[in-house]
């Protein structure tokens, strides 16, 4: 299971989880196929990202795209919380162990969700 942010999301992707708006309210089953009306539905109540089924290994080139897209945004997330330090050779340092902290949880949810 990859959890990616709506603009990451292609057409023919599967939902690995249902998605629900901000009152709890199910807009799209677990199981369905993405298509670009569905994308935009999705944006347009709000919804930030969804999980959706797939890993890298699976060779599907939407999928290991996304997987790159998710390790750009915590790096690119972080360099932009780093950004008035990142001179300091110390909180670079720091900020490369964080990306690799978050990216090592993210793939061990991953684990544990696809093992239940």
């Amino acid at each position: 299971m990859i959890r990616l942010k709506i603009d990451d999301l292609k057409p023919g992707m599967i939902l690995a989880e249902s998605a629900y708006n901000q009152q709890e309210l199910l807009l799209l089953e677990k199981d369905t196929s993405l298509t670009k009306k569905r994308i935009w539905m999705l944006k347009t109540w709000g919804i930030d990202e969804v999980c959706v089924k797939g890993k890298s290994k699976t060779g599907h080139p939407d999928v290991v795209a996304a997987e790159r897209g998710t390790k750009k945004a915590i790096e690119n997330e972080l360099k932009a919380k780093f950004a008035d330090v990142i001179d300091d050779p110390v909180m670079k340092a720091i900020m490369k162990a964080a990306s690799k902290q978050l990216q090592k949880s993210l793939s061990s949810d991953d684990d544990e969700n696809e093992n239940s």
